[in-house]
C-alpha cells in the first residue's frame, strides 16, 4: 500500500513526489513517456548536444516559486550568474530591455511621452489588488482614455511576461501579480546551470529516497471504493494507494476517469481549458553570432530566444554554439501546415533583420511544434481563482497539480505551487508537516 501515487513525471509530478518522499511517505510516480519531464524534457545525445522541449526559463531565479520547492529540500537550484544585458525585440531592431523605473524613463525604446505614460501604468500596477482584477482583461485595467498608439503596440511586452500577449486577451490580475513580484524580487527570471536536466535530476534523488518512478508504463484507469481512491491500474500492473495526484493536464483526466463522476461545473472547465502552441527552433553554428547572454522578448511579435552557449556551454560539444527561438502559434492552433509555414517565415524575417549572420551560417538546425506550451492560457476566464483547487471535492484522496489548477504565478510556476499545495495537504492529512532533511 503506498501513500501516493504520482501520474505524470513533469514539474509537477516530480516536485510533489520529491516533498512527500523527502517526508517518509512511499509513493510511486508512473509516466508514460520514456523519459521524464514532461513538456520541460530534455536528452542529452552522443555527440553531446543537450536538447530540451523548448527553452524553460525559470520565472525570478533564486526568489522564484520554482527554487521555493528546491529550498524546502534543503537543495536549491544552482544558477548561472544573473545576465544583465537583456534584450527585446520591437519594430524589427533589437533594443536594451528597460529594467525599474530608470530603465523605461531613459531607454529610448518609446518617446518621452510614452515613457511617461508606461510609468504611470507601472505605478498603478504596483498599488492595484491583483484580486479585483482577475476577472477584468488587461486592456480594461490600462484605461484607453491613457493610452496613445504607440503604448498600445507596446502592451505586448507586459502580455509577454505571462505568455500571453494579447491585453485584450490576458488576465489583469495575472499580469499585475507577476510583475508585482518580479518589482519585488529585483528580477525577471533566473538559468539554472544545464537547463531543466539540473532539477530533474534532483527530483529524481529525493524520490528515489524513498519511492520509484516508472516509465513507458501507461495509467488505464484510477480506481473508486465508497467514494474514495484506492490505486491505480496500469497497462502493466496495479497498485494500492490511500492517495493518487494526477499531475497531468486536466482534460487527459476523462481518459482514465468517468467524468459523470465530477460534477458539471468541473467537467465543462476541464474540457474547455484553452491553451497555448509554440513553434521552436534549436540553431546549431560554429561560431558565436552575438556575446547576449541574457534572454530575448519580442514586443510586437510573440517570441522569445536565448544564445544558451554564452552562458553555459555545456549544452554543446567544444565549438558549438546553440541559440533556441520560440514563438507562439495562434491560439486555437489545430496543426494547420499552412498555419506553420506562415508563422515559421514571420519568425526567420524577423531574425533576419535583427541578426542577418545567424542564419546563412546555420550548421545545423532542429524545428520543433509544440502543440501544448502552457496548458491554460491565462485569460480572466482561466485566471487563478477561476481553475480548480488541487483537491478533488468529490472524491476522497484524489489531488491534481499541473498547471491547469490553482497554483500560484504562471507557466510552469503554476507546476510548482500547486506541487507545494499538494504535498502539504497530504502531510497534513497524515498527520506530518514538512521539516526538510
Amino acid at each position: 500500500m503506498l501513500d501516493a501515487i504520482i501520474i505524470g513525471a513533469g514539474y509537477a509530478g516530480m516536485s510533489t513526489a520529491a516533498l512527500l518522499a523527502d517526508s517518509g511517505l512511499k509513493v510511486a510516480v508512473i509516466e508514460k513517456s520514456p523519459i521524464i519531464g514532461g513538456r520541460a524534457s530534455s536528452f542529452t545525445d552522443k555527440e553531446g548536444y543537450t536538447w530540451e522541449y523548448g527553452a524553460h526559463s525559470l520565472r525570478l531565479g533564486p526568489k522564484g516559486i520554482a527554487n521555493q520547492v528546491f529550498e524546502r529540500l534543503g537543495d536549491p537550484i544552482q544558477f548561472l550568474p544573473p545576465a544583465r544585458d537583456a534584450k527585446i525585440i520591437y519594430r524589427s531592431r533589437l533594443w536594451n530591455r528597460p529594467e525599474g523605473v530608470p530603465g523605461f524613463l531613459t531607454n529610448p525604446v518609446l518617446s518621452f511621452k510614452s515613457r511617461v505614460l508606461f510609468l504611470y501604468l507601472l505605478a498603478r500596477m504596483k498599488k492595484a489588488d491583483p484580486g479585483k482584477w482577475y476577472d477584468s482583461t488587461f486592456m480594461s485595467f490600462c484605461r484607453e482614455s491613457y493610452m496613445n498608439d504607440e503604448m498600445k503596440s507596446f502592451l505586448g511586452f507586459l502580455g509577454m511576461t505571462i505568455m500571453c500577449p494579447d491585453p485584450q486577451k490576458a488576465s489583469a490580475g495575472e499580469v499585475i501579480d507577476f510583475i508585482q513580484r518580479v518589482l519585488s524580487a529585483g528580477t525577471g527570471v533566473g538559468e539554472p546551470v544545464g537547463g531543466s536536466s539540473q532539477l530533474f535530476s534532483k527530483l529524481t534523488h529525493y524520490i528515489e529516497k524513498n519511492g520509484e518512478i516508472h516509465l513507458n508504463e501507461r495509467v488505464t484507469s484510477i480506481g473508486i471504493d465508497g467514494g474514495r481512491v484506492c490505486g491505480v491500474a496500469t497497462d502493466r500492473s496495479g497498485y494500492s494507494a490511500r492517495r493518487v495526484v494526477f499531475a497531468e493536464r486536466l482534460p487527459l483526466l476523462f481518459d482514465i476517469m468517468d467524468q459523470q463522476l465530477f460534477d458539471a461545473a468541473f467537467q465543462s472547465y476541464a474540457l474547455g481549458i484553452e491553451h497555448s502552441s509554440s513553434l521552436v527552433f534549436d540553431f546549431i553554428t560554429d561560431y558565436p553570432v552575438s556575446d547576449i547572454r541574457g534572454g530575448i522578448l519580442g514586443v510586437d511579435i510573440p517570441l522569445w530566444a536565448r544564445f544558451q552557449t554564452n552562458s553555459d556551454p555545456s549544452f554543446t560539444p567544444h565549438g558549438k554554439h546553440l541559440s533556441t527561438w520560440g514563438i507562439l502559434l495562434p491560439f486555437g492552433f489545430d496543426g494547420n501546415e499552412d498555419t506553420l509555414k506562415l508563422t515559421e517565415k514571420h519568425l526567420k524575417i524577423t531574425i533576419s533583420k535583427v541578426f542577418p549572420h545567424l542564419l546563412p551560417n546555420l550548421v545545423r538546425e532542429r524545428r520543433l511544434v509544440v502543440p501544448v506550451m502552457n496548458g491554460s492560457v491565462l485569460s480572466p476566464a482561466q485566471s487563478r481563482p477561476n481553475r480548480p483547487d488541487i483537491r478533488c471535492p468529490s472524491i476522497k484522496g484524489l489531488f491534481f497539480a499541473g498547471d491547469t489548477v490553482r497554483g500560484d504565478g504562471c507557466s510552469g510556476d503554476i507546476s510548482f505551487s500547486s506541487a507545494m499545495k499538494v504535498a502539504d495537504a497530504i502531510l497534513l492529512e497524515t498527520r506530518q508537516s514538512y521539516t526538510g532533511p
